[in-house]
């Protein structure tokens, strides 16, 4: 089974592109900052974190584009993609948490 569950904040607004044609794809993509509270803070009293690049399609995409933006606070559940690939005769490895579900865990302060 292919299941990560993450909490987090997203680290810059997402960028979210559409397909052309008759009926457009949205396709979002986004970076994650996740801490990792099971380490000891810093001295300046943060924990030290992981970032992941997250993608999501479709309606999912259409509801990121809406409603997140930088600092966002999330708990997204989906998997874990490779993303592989040769360039200029070299191996590139990469890879990117791909988004089924999302759960909001702040509400936005009226302005």
């Amino acid at each position: 089974m292919n299941q990560i569950i993450l909490t987090g904040r997203l680290t810059a607004e997402p960028t979210v592109t559409y397909s052309s044609g008759k009926e457009p794809v949205a396709h979002a993509v986004f970076n994650f900052a996740v801490p990792d509270m099971s380490m000891k803070k810093s001295e300046n009293g943060n924990y030290p974190t992981d970032f992941f690049r997250c993608s999501a399609w479709n309606k999912l995409a259409e509801v990121i584009e809406s409603y997140c933006s930088k600092g966002t606070k999330l708990m997204v559940i989906g998997r874990l993609k490779n993303n592989n690939y040769e360039k200029d005769g070299q191996k590139i490895y990469s890879n990117e948490i791909l988004i089924d579900s999302l759960e909001f865990l702040e509400t936005k302060k009226p302005e």
